[in-house]
């Protein structure tokens, strides 16, 4: 029988997180803009119930221009995230922009990482293909030589008997038919790398879990759990080499299927800890104040009063 989350069962009678979530915090507004404005602290589970934009970043470093943006979080305001790559960017990118205009750059910084993905995959499987290809004609030249050049190193097959010629042909033939293999599978692969379109991210749930002290009583940490979008683009193993070891040209056993070839997008699960501000809880920008927790931010007004964890009693979330 399949267990349910406290999440999904709520879900299964139409009850939204973030309504939920706002049960636990009678009084608390639940506006953007009161989250913006707040004199004072903002429990995780209010803040990303709103439709809003956070942004993550090295947790050891303090905002600044030049700190560079790992990914950036559009929240729905109905229990889900969007979570897009990025690539290069810095918090000085933002400057200027509202919140619509953070997520357009937020896409197009995702379609980067992907198509640099992309060619980086596909630049790398092209080139192991030649390699294997060109071990391929040397091994069946010799083969169909007899030379046997890669095995005898230069020695005359001449002074090798019969039983021994056999055995060297039969290394070579399993070696041929193992880079067949690894050829075939890596053209299909590279095939799926070039067929590859991006796809912009779409928002799914996420869940705030809260751990507690020895007690039981009181939160100790508390953790954003989320799926994201994990490119998984094809490149092969390089494992084959050509030199006079038979153990290395007897492959065996397929090294060549590799498990993933042609899945590009894959979901992938993920979690940043809430770690407590031990800090000043903003930190402008340009024309931009940000605040949150170390390593996840959002824009706030100056003198925001600043974030916190949940409580283990707050609804909506996961308590260990």
């Amino acid at each position: 029988m399949k267990q349910y989350t406290r999440r999904e069962a709520l879900k299964l009678f139409g009850i939204g997180t973030a309504a939920v979530a706002g049960f636990g915090l009678v009084g608390c507004s639940s506006s953007g803009e009161s989250i913006k404005n707040a004199d004072e602290p903002v429990p995780a589970s209010q803040a990303f119930s709103q439709t809003g934009v956070w942004m993550q970043y090295d947790g050891d470093e303090q905002i600044g221009k030049d700190v560079a943006i790992e990914r950036i979080f559009a929240f729905d305001g109905s229990g889900n995230v969007a979570v897009y790559q990025c690539d290069g960017a810095t918090f000085a990118d933002l400057n200027g922009l509202s919140s619509e205009e953070i997520i357009e750059f937020a896409k197009q910084q995702d379609e980067t990482v992907f198509d640099a993905a992309k060619q980086s995959a596909t630049d790398s499987t092209s080139e192991i293909i030649q390699k294997w290809q060109d071990a391929y004609s040397t091994l069946d030249g010799e083969r169909s030589a007899g030379t046997y050049d890669t095995v005898l190193q230069g020695d005359s097959p001449d002074n090798y008997g019969a039983d021994e010629l056999s055995f060297i042909a039969s290394a070579y033939d399993t070696a041929l038919s193992n880079l067949q293999g690894m050829i075939t599978t890596a053209e299909e692969g590279q095939e799926a790398n070039e067929a590859a379109e991006y796809s912009e991210p779409q928002s799914k749930p996420y869940t705030l879990t809260v751990t507690t002290d020895g007690s039981g009583n009181s939160a100790a940490s508390e953790s954003l759990d989320f799926t994201y979008t994990f490119l998984n683009f094809y490149v092969p193993r390089d494992e084959f080499e050509l030199d006079d070891d038979l153990g290395v040209m007897n492959l065996g056993e397929a090294p060549y299927e590799i498990e993933g070839a042609g899945e590009i997008l894959m979901d992938s699960e993920d979690s940043i800890g809430l770690y407590s501000p031990n800090y000043s809880t903003t930190q402008t920008v340009y024309d931009i104040t940000f605040g949150g927790y170390p390593g996840l931010a959002t824009v706030v007004s100056e003198g925001h009063a600043g974030f916190m964890w949940d409580t283990p009693d707050t609804e909506g979330i996961e308590v260990d």
